[in-house]
């Protein structure tokens, strides 16, 4: 494994990583099987997987993160100001706070408990909280505030109790390629 390999797995995958590594070592598989562990953990599916690069905006389907955790991780890798769709759910958002103060320029939720999502960052992002109904409104009304050189990233951060996650993912993976 080169160096640029290893550097470009992030923090996101040293968790799958290490358990990689010590069930290797449990069962006593050979230095090749542990090196191929940090070049596999890339391929996990809807975790952070850039769908679409258009003007100079990279969509980043990352509906796999479905705690506030996961999205933790996510928004705390990115490098470009992000703007951030989620879903709204009944989570205590107090641990994201920090990260996205830092890099989330705009947050735009779907459904679900959007007061809660918009009490907690209101104040927090420039660009404020926006409600959409569905993927459709929520990429539109994203296509209105994306300028070149920044992320848009569907992190849901809750398992959506009144939408079909798998749906929405598929959703957003359609539009982010075909707008």
């Amino acid at each position: 494994m080169t160096l640029e390999q290893l550097a470009k797995q992030g923090r996101r995958t040293e968790t799958f990583t290490t358990a990689a590594t010590i069930s290797s070592n449990i069962f006593q598989a050979r230095k090749a099987n542990v090196r191929n562990c940090f070049v596999d953990c890339e391929h996990i599916k809807h975790r952070n997987e850039v769908v679409e690069t258009r003007n100079g905006v990279s969509f980043i389907d990352d509906s796999g993160a479905r705690s506030i955790t996961a999205t933790y991780f996510t928004l705390s890798e990115t490098t470009a100001p992000t703007i951030w769709l989620t879903i709204g759910g009944c989570e205590d958002y107090d641990e994201l706070i920090p990260v996205v103060r830092q890099c989330v320029v705009a947050i735009v939720c779907i459904g679900g408990d959007y007061e809660n999502v918009n009490r907690s960052f209101g104040g927090v992002v420039r660009g404020g909280v926006r409600n959409a109904e569905s993927m459709e409104e929520a990429m539109k009304i994203i296509e209105t505030m994306t300028v070149s050189g920044q992320n848009v990233i569907f992190s849901p951060a809750a398992k959506s109790v009144e939408m079909n996650d798998d749906v929405l993912a598929s959703e957003f993976v359609k539009l982010a390629r075909n707008n």
